[in-house]
């Protein structure tokens, strides 16, 4: 602080306090320095990651199609429609199958009659055959007719338990617990075997599919879990768990699909957008508190104490790690800096280390 006195006029300056007495005289009044809480710059093993994009999907999402031929006879689910294991999607009509089943029932009846009837001719050319009456080769070919009524028989049971198959798939329930997330047809319209009718997304197991580079996939540790932080949901983050990597590389962007498993949570639902960060190794680096950083000028950094002098230094600043900034750029470490820096400290300020924290 300067002070100049001429007469009964006071004025004020920055510097050291100088007084007048007759006529022009100075005398210096020293500025006491700042007293702040210093520390010395570490450096971390930092984990080196890479983000990237990607979006939640069902790892339970079912096309549900039918095994038959048929008009649908009820369709009554919509979309974003909650539905159990078990719950009824669509009914085929059964006219045909109906049809079938009794067709299939009448020949087994025949089956059975003609049965009954060859094992009584066998039976009699049996009897016939001891007294010599008949040939051998006729009683052969009486218990052959046996042997193949009983084979027809089989056959017309088989295609009765086929039909009644059938009619199971007239009626189609829903696999998972889900949400009903597309309706293909309608009520009235035809069911071809194969075509989707419905498809359920189960919530039970959701995915976050993301694509990682060519030059990143080497480094990737499978058993690591992975921070996943969703756009629409805030600073909130979700430990997942890397579940694998598909061995084959998109032929244009060359990069292979991840799938991380998700936790158990209402918050999370299949479409959501957001950023997965992949460890790919450690690197030391320095890193300082958020309370040393200051602003000045639009530029970022933090006061270097040497000399008993402060020295404002612009940082380069990577991501934020353990409650620390990571510098990339500006510090090498062992340096000491203002850990708590305030307004009253200035490029070039005298400081006073009161604590030397960490």
């Amino acid at each position: 602080m300067l002070r100049i006195g001429y007469a009964a006029s006071a004025f004020v300056l920055t510097a050291s306090v100088l007084a007048y007495s007759s006529g022009y005289s100075y005398e210096a009044v020293p500025v006491a320095p700042v007293e702040i809480v210093a520390g010395g710059v570490e450096l971390a093993d930092v984990p080196v990651s890479v983000a990237v994009p990607g979006s939640i999907v069902s790892d339970g999402r079912i096309d549900v199609s039918s095994r038959i031929i048929g008009f649908i006879e009820q369709l009554d689910v919509r979309e974003g429609q909650k539905v159990s294991r078990g719950d009824v999607l669509v009914r085929i009509d059964s006219t045909d199958v109906d049809a079938t089943i009794r067709q299939a029932r009448a020949a087994v009846l025949a089956a059975q009659k003609t049965l009954a009837d060859t094992e009584l001719d066998a039976e009699k050319y049996r009897n016939l055959s001891t007294s010599g009456t008949i040939s051998s080769e006729a009683l052969r070919k009486a218990e052959l007719g046996t042997e193949i009524a009983r084979i027809n028989l089989d056959k017309a049971q088989s295609a009765v338990k086929a039909a009644e198959a059938q009619k199971e798939y007239t009626t189609i329930t829903s696999p998972v617990d889900g949400v009903i997330v597309s309706v293909a047809k309608r009520r009235g319209e035809m069911a071809t075997t194969g075509a989707t009718l419905v498809t359920v997304e189960s919530r039970e197991v959701l995915l976050f599919k993301a694509y990682i580079s060519e030059k990143d996939l080497a480094a990737i540790d499978a058993e690591q879990t992975v921070p996943i932080r969703i756009d629409s949901l805030g600073d909130r983050v979700f430990e997942g768990r890397l579940r694998g990597i598909v061995p084959s590389a998109d032929d244009v962007t060359r990069r292979y699909e991840i799938n991380v498993v998700m936790p158990k949570t209402s918050a999370l639902l299949p479409g959501m957008f957001g950023r997965a960060e992949i460890v790919l190794g450690h690197q030391k680096a320095p890193v300082v508190p958020k309370s040393a950083l200051v602003d000045r000028g639009g530029l970022e950094g933090v006061f270097v104490l040497a000399d008993g002098k402060a020295a404002f230094r612009w940082l380069r600043l990577g991501k934020e790690w353990n409650g620390l900034r990571v510098v990339t750029a500006g510090l090498s470490g062992g340096e000491t800096i203002a850990l708590k820096a305030n307004d009253s400290i200035r490029d070039g300020s005298a400081i006073s280390a009161v604590e030397n924290a960490k």
